[in-house]
């Protein structure tokens, strides 16, 4: 077990687990262990019209999944079901083997830990959305707070143990380092990637862009309505109403969104805290393929 929280800091009610040196939240209940689950991830059999959509937590995975389900429907509809019931990491294979195509697959895990091969052999779709670093440390330490996945320590001292790597689904660089590699080592296998920014910034262009990418037709009026039904305030709203996952006593759909905001650590960071973390991300980071946007 991986005491995240560290004495100094007051303990987590719920420790991380932690697997191939991975920090990964607290197993579910419905799931024997972690190991068992990356093993059966690894064999899940994958179908031709999967959309695999992978990103690093809260780098704005909900807003991009919905806009695909509505994409592959062909009308601005919002999916019924929550994003984690058609989660790898934490739904059965089971159970996402009893899904109806087409499947909008996501996660947060490595490619080493996901069904890679059938995803080169059978050409899937994968979209990797990413998002500024000092956001996506904002963002996660209030998620984390609302879960009780840290303990009494501030966002100031936070930013260390983000900085470490001591999160769930570990270091965001090296995310972004396996995805660069992933990418690089097999350029067969196009990966469509988005910046939260973009989605923030011009989000007609990038459902557009999705569109193409994912071979579905979508007129302009589509785009439209894709655009005006998942603005922020809307998908937080209706997500109220979805068939929600039970997670160490949370129903978590409805605790993923906060702001939805471009640069929220303008009011958490001090000056020397965001010059700290950008040397110390830097460091880590081996690769420019992905271009932050820290402000609108």
């Amino acid at each position: 077990i991986l005491q995240i929280g560290r004495q100094i800091f007051g303990k987590p009610t719920f420790p991380n687990a932690e697997v191939e040196g991975l920090p990964l939240p607290p197993v579910q209940l419905s799931l024997t262990s972690w190991k068992k689950q990356i093993s059966e991830i690894r064999k899940l059999q994958l179908r031709d019209d999967d959309v695999v959509l992978c990103a690093y937590p809260k780098a704005g995975t909900h807003w991009v999944w919905e806009v695909i389900s509505m994409l592959l429907a062909g009308q601005a509809d919002y999916e019924p079901r929550a994003k984690e019931l058609l989660m790898m990491d934490v739904t059965r294979v089971s159970k996402l083997d009893k899904l109806h195509s087409p499947r909008v697959l996501n996660t947060h895990l490595p490619f080493t830990m996901l069904p890679a091969e059938q995803m080169l052999s059978r050409r899937l779709k994968v979209v990797h959305v990413y998002r500024n670093p000092r956001d996506v440390m904002v963002s996660m330490y209030h998620h984390l707070k609302q879960f009780r996945l840290v303990g009494t320590e501030s966002v100031h001292s936070f930013v260390k143990t983000f900085l470490a790597g001591e999160v769930i689904y570990g270091h965001y660089a090296r995310y972004l380092n396996q995805m660069n590699r992933f990418m690089n080592e097999n350029p067969e296998l196009p990966i469509y990637s988005v910046s939260y920014e973009d989605m923030k910034s011009n989000a007609t262009d990038t459902v557009r862009g999705l569109a193409e990418y994912l071979e579905v037709p979508a007129t302009e009026v589509l785009i439209a309505d894709i655009v005006a039904a998942c603005a922020f305030h809307k998908l937080k709203k209706v997500d109220e109403t979805k068939e929600q996952v039970t997670y160490l006593g949370f129903q978590i759909g409805q605790k993923f969104y906060r702001k939805g905001e471009v640069g929220d650590w303008e009011n958490h960071l001090t000056e020397e805290e965001v010059e700290m973390f950008d040397r110390e991300f830097y460091k880590v980071l081996d690769n420019d393929r992905f271009q932050f946007r820290h402000k609108l």
